[in-house]
């Protein structure tokens, strides 16, 4: 059961991440949430951006529908990064999280407005025991004039596409419980003892100006 609820919660971070449309289901088929990616239109940069259509929450119909990726791929790049960052503080946003796949994420690390952190390592032992602790570094937070007092929390996410990065304020984020994770148990068959673990959500966006995301990035 444990690793049931663990296999569903990863599907619901599969689900947020990626660039599905709504579908309101219907006879014999599910009603599928959209993505963050599909929710996001206002605040999206590329280097080059040919070819990207992002449709996003359509009001008249309650629809929202999957974006289109640029024609180019290109490396993520600083200036860009700091131009998106800039709008979604115009979109009333303070963004505190940027999420992309491994790839991006080692890129990041070489941006100048990266902030090191440092740990102490502990002091030598023995002999050594004067010696001076050592010092490793990581480098995971990124300061911006928009990011707000704690910088932007440069995260790895395997389930999201690696091409596309987002940038987050979970300020106006949430996930709407229609049935919380639940279980219950089945009709009983000789030995055999059953359980299903049941839940409802949806990815509720509440300022979709706040969040940005970075499209057409190379992942190699």
């Amino acid at each position: 059961m444990q690793k049931r609820s663990k296999e569903l919660k990863r599907d619901l971070e599969f689900a947020i991440t990626r660039n599905t449309a709504l579908s309101a289901g219907g006879a014999g088929a599910a009603s599928v949430m959209a993505g963050l990616e599909s929710f996001i239109s206002t605040n999206v940069k590329a280097k080059r951006i040919a070819g990207a259509v992002n449709p996003g929450f359509n009001s008249g119909n309650g629809s929202v529908a999957a974006p289109t990726d640029p024609t180019n791929d290109d490396p993520i790049e600083e200036p860009v990064f700091k131009t998106l960052i800039a709008q979604c503080w115009e979109g009333g946003g303070e963004p505190d999280v940027l999420i992309t796949g491994s790839f991006n994420r080692q890129a990041v690390s070489g941006f100048d407005g990266i902030a090191t952190m440092y740990r102490d390592a502990g002091a030598g032992s023995g002999p050594d025991r004067l010696k001076p602790a050592a010092i490793m570094a990581t480098a995971d937070i990124y300061v911006s004039d928009f990011s707000g007092t704690g910088g932007i929390k440069i995260m790895a996410d395997r389930f999201m596409r690696p091409k596309t990065a987002l940038l987050l304020d979970f300020e106006y984020l949430a996930v709407a419980y229609l049935r919380q994770m639940q279980t219950y148990e089945l009709g009983k068959l000789g030995d055999n003892s059953q359980r299903t673990i049941l839940c409802e959500a949806t990815l509720q966006v509440t300022n979709e100006k706040a969040h940005g995301k970075y499209v057409g990035l190379t992942v190699a």
